[in-house]
């Protein structure tokens, strides 16, 4: 791999995470929102919501930490990421 494909890769991978990173922000604030409006509805509409908004979160969490460690092994080990 020449020193330009790699530098292409690294930026494409950095890219991955801050885009991953946005949605997992995203999804905490909806989470947030999901919290304040759950005591405030009715027990299962308010339940559910927190839940669902709950389940995105740990899914955008599990997706960040994903991309951040595939971003991580390329730069610091220089290992290539598998295909996605």
């Amino acid at each position: 791999m020449t020193d330009r494909d790699r530098q292409a890769l690294e930026s494409f991978w950095k890219q991955r995470v801050e885009d991953a990173h946005i949605r997992y922000q995203e999804a905490t604030a909806a989470l947030r929102i999901a919290r304040e409006i759950q005591s405030q509805a009715p027990r299962p509409d308010g339940s559910f919501a927190f839940g669902q908004a709950l389940r995105a979160e740990n899914r955008a969490l599990a997706e960040y930490k994903r991309v951040l460690t595939i971003f991580n092994e390329l730069v610091i080990y220089g290992q290539i990421p598998p295909e996605d």
